[in-house]
């Protein structure tokens, strides 16, 4: 091989950090692989459970869906077992999680992003068999829930095990949990890049991403999904015939769904939360029995609507080929926000996923035959509004709009809907801030206790002058034109340390400190020809503040001024001055915020340990 290859070869073995790519490569295959062998055991876990109690015992035979899909079903032939049954297996429920893994309990999902934000990414190991456990004994006897909750945990409590084993730094355990997470989805729902993808956006409510954590979870996604696939079926979720998007009219229609789905997910949110809160909490029982009563309630809806029972995926591809009555659809949403309720806000194990999809889905069918009655010019057609719903209310809902649209496009198969889904996502997500179904969210990176320390300048942003400075203190200004020998007496009799000079319009020229003044009182003889505005920093380089700004803009002219005082004015000048900010005080602030910050995330901490 000639000399230039050889150099150039190694010039580009160089640059590969084969160190790194083994290592993630391995974490992730290892991940993946758990995470998919756990979606296949909840898999036929669940299937298993139903195949006993509804089609055994209940005499209930619900449809399929994807390429099993099929317009039969029987409606329960021995109804009123489900009054026993239901609430039998939340009582097991209930005794298993509180007794074994306390923090099991409801939708894993939100499990996780508390664990990320405020516990270090630390998951206990007895949460996979728990929550495997748990989690198919709720879904697969009729609780409405899904899977997507119970295989995130179980992905992410892996993840952070194998973490705590390597002992790993913090930051590579965040990463192995956000790829947990992300695998656990893949596989169970047959998405791997809309997994990815909500694995480093649901941490956060606004459009804030854990994206150092984007490749990891990809690989780990992949793995995931190959292990499922291979061994539950390659098929997608839901069997769609949808033709492309051509009608520009049509997103008319689709923005006004995009409020309505935003409505319809505050309703869900606010119910979700309100049965826990209003009705489960404060009921005098122990813990352990609560998700007996849910299941007991859910029982009593599933007497009337049987279909609000399990995860609902084959009454959704019974929804997208049009098959279900449009009165049936409209007693559907707001039961299956009742039944998921009470299912999850009672203590029951399951994931919001999947009732989310079914949600929105049906919103979107019964939208989609109003339009068609009222005009129907521009009504799109309705399996397009089922499957535009799915994704535009899980985004509004869980705040994940760029994951939504990649995983409803995934489970189906098509990608033709992007343009309207993507308007519809939109509109969703923007109009429910404020409102998610994943409580231990946070805003963005700064808010999150995990990056606490990381981002000084968002720190800083927070604080405002005005907080720093007081606004009671007598600030003694020198105008410009003050003799030297008066500003001696001044100085002598003033307690500041530094002196704003200003004109008689009341501008700022310059600043000097008690300093500048005894380094000029050595040499007498000059005394006579100065004056204030012949002392330290002259308007050149003087750079001024006002109350309303904030610490780092106050830091920046620190630095660009190369001063240690600024004077703070009223407002724009010529204005009085009001104090006298130092860069000691803002970096004296910084860290009080820090603390404070501190403080909070322990108080949390141990709250949640307390209610735990």
């Amino acid at each position: 091989m000639p000399p230039s290859w050889a150099a150039s070869l190694a010039r580009f073995a160089s640059r590969i950090d084969l160190y790194n790519f083994g290592r993630w490569l391995i974490l992730a295959l290892a991940i993946g692989v758990v995470a998919g062998l756990g979606a296949t055991f909840l898999t036929w876990g669940v299937e298993a459970v139903a195949s006993l109690v509804h089609h055994h015992w209940v005499g209930f035979v619900t449809p399929g869906h994807g390429l099993d899909a099929s317009s039969e079903w029987q409606a329960p032939q021995r109804p009123w077992l489900l009054l026993l049954i239901l609430p039998l297996v939340g009582l097991l429920v209930g005794w298993i999680v509180q007794t074994f893994a306390p923090e099991a309990e409801g939708h894993g999902t939100d499990a996780v992003i508390h664990a990320y934000h405020r516990e270090r990414s630390v998951l206990h190991k007895r949460i996979i068999p728990v929550k495997l456990v748990a989690s198919i004994l709720t879904i697969g006897s009729g609780g409405s829930a899904g899977r997507e909750g119970p295989v995130a945990h179980v992905g992410a409590g892996f993840a952070s095990y194998l973490a705590r084993v390597l002992r790993l730094p913090p930051f590579d355990r965040r990463i192995l949990v956000i790829s947990g997470m992300a695998a656990g989805v893949g596989g169970m729902f047959r998405a791997p890049l809309g997994a990815a993808l909500f694995a480093i956006e649901v941490l956060y409510s606004e459009n804030e991403y854990e994206s150092e954590a984007l490749i990891p979870a990809i690989m780990s996604s992949i793995i995931a999904y190959v292990v499922c696939a291979s061994l539950t079926g390659w098929d997608v979720m839901f069997r769609t015939d949808i033709s492309q998007f051509a009608k520009p009219a049509e997103l008319i229609s689709y923005l006004l769904l995009g409020i309505v789905l935003a409505f319809v997910g505050v309703v869900y949110v606010k119910v979700f939360y309100g049965m826990r809160d209003r009705f489960f909490a404060p009921l005098p029982v122990p813990t352990w029995t609560k998700p007996a009563i849910g299941g007991l309630m859910v029982a009593c809806i599933a007497l009337a609507l049987p279909q609000v029972m399990g995860g609902g995926y084959g009454w959704l591809q019974l929804t997208l080929d049009g098959a279900l009555p449009l009165k049936l659809l409209i007693l559907l949403v707001p039961a299956k926000i009742l039944a998921t309720a009470c299912t999850i806000s009672s203590g029951g194990s399951g994931g919001v996923f999947a009732p989310s999809l079914v949600i929105g889905g049906m919103t979107g069918a019964v939208f989609a035959a109003a339009m068609e009655q009222l005009f129907p010019a521009i009504a799109p057609p309705m399996s397009a509004c089922v499957l535009v719903g799915m994704g535009g209310f899980f985004a509004g809902v869980a705040k994940v709009p760029i994951a939504s649209l990649i995983m409803v496009a995934e489970m189906s198969g098509s990608y033709s809907l992007l343009v309207p889904m993507m308007l519809v996502v939109s509109v969703s997500f923007l109009l429910t801030r404020g409102v998610s179904i994943y409580e231990a969210q946070v805003p963005g990176r700064i808010d999150s206790p995990a990056h606490l320390g990381e981002f000084q300048i968002d720190v800083l942003e927070r604080l405002r002058v005005c907080d720093v400075v007081d606004p009671t203190e007598s600030i003694v200004t020198v105008p410009s034109g003050t003799p030297f020998e008066e500003i001696v007496d001044l100085v002598g009799e003033a307690e500041q340390e530094y002196f704003p000079v200003v004109k008689k319009d009341g501008r700022v020229e310059g600043i000097f400190s008690v300093n500048d003044v005894r380094r000029v009182m050595a040499t007498p003889e000059v005394w006579s020809l100065l004056v204030a505005r012949d002392l330290g920093v002259d308007a050149k380089t003087m750079a001024y503040l006002e109350p309303s700004d904030d610490l780092h803009t106050a830091v920046r002219r620190f630095t660009a001024s190369q001063l240690e005082v600024l004077p703070v004015m009223e407002k724009v000048p010529p204005s009085p001055v009001v104090g006298l900010l130092n860069h000691r005080s803002v970096m004296e602030a910084y860290d009080q915020e820090i603390h404070r910050l501190q403080a909070a995330q322990l108080d949390d901490d141990s709250l949640s340990m307390t209610t735990s």
